[in-house]
């Protein structure tokens, strides 16, 4: 099973993969989990190049680097895995591109969705979860974290991102599930659970 994590940055992705990455692997699962950009050592470069603050990167380019990292990841970890029956959670996929540069950079969301076909090698996520998490509680988290490059962009910029996974899932309820993230971690993580029933 192919499971992504989604949302705006600080809403809890990272930690609620890791449990779930925990847990399966009690039950006896193979899992393997990854993160966007990332996953392999050409991936992992590209995000250094995407998240470092110094560097001063178009919207174009910046899409094309994303996506670069993606087709990486997918033709040498994910497809494989997923083709051997194994679990794989990834923090971040083809939502995020279209939360952070269609709707967040205003680039045309068709020709996103393009590349993301391209990119996964038509791969799609067997279930998403969506951590859904306002702009009032974001900053605050900000507050106490060093923000990288996409994260130091603004209010108005998070608002659009967050608006744009809104829309992302509604538009795709069969395959996103929408998780309430300013709920405490564990109450977050049995919500996780139960929707999956494993």
């Amino acid at each position: 099973m192919f499971i992504s994590f989604e949302g705006i940055d600080g809403c809890g992705k990272t930690t609620q993969l890791k449990l779930l990455n925990d847990y399966l692997n009690e039950l006896g699962y193979k899992v393997i989990a990854v993160r966007e950009p990332g996953g392999t050592p050409l991936s992992e470069k590209i995000r250094e190049i995407l998240l470092n603050k110094n560097n001063n990167i178009s919207n174009i380019a910046e899409l094309l680097l994303f996506e670069a990292a993606r087709a990486e990841l997918i033709h040498n970890i994910i497809k494989p895995a997923c083709n051997e029956g194994v679990f794989v959670l990834t923090d971040r996929f083809i939502d995020s591109t279209l939360a952070y540069q269609g709707y967040g950079r205003g680039l045309d969301t068709n020709y996103i969705n393009i590349l993301n076909t391209i990119a996964t090698e038509m791969l799609i996520p067997d279930i998403t979860f969506y951590l859904q998490l306002p702009l009032s509680i974001v900053k605050q988290r900000y507050s106490i974290k060093k923000l990288d490059r996409i994260e130091q962009l603004g209010e108005v910029f998070l608002q659009k991102v967050i608006d744009g996974f809104d829309i992302i899932a509604s538009n795709n309820t069969e395959r996103i599930i929408i998780i309430d993230a300013t709920q405490s971690i564990e109450k977050v993580f049995q919500n996780i659970k139960n929707k999956l029933k494993i």
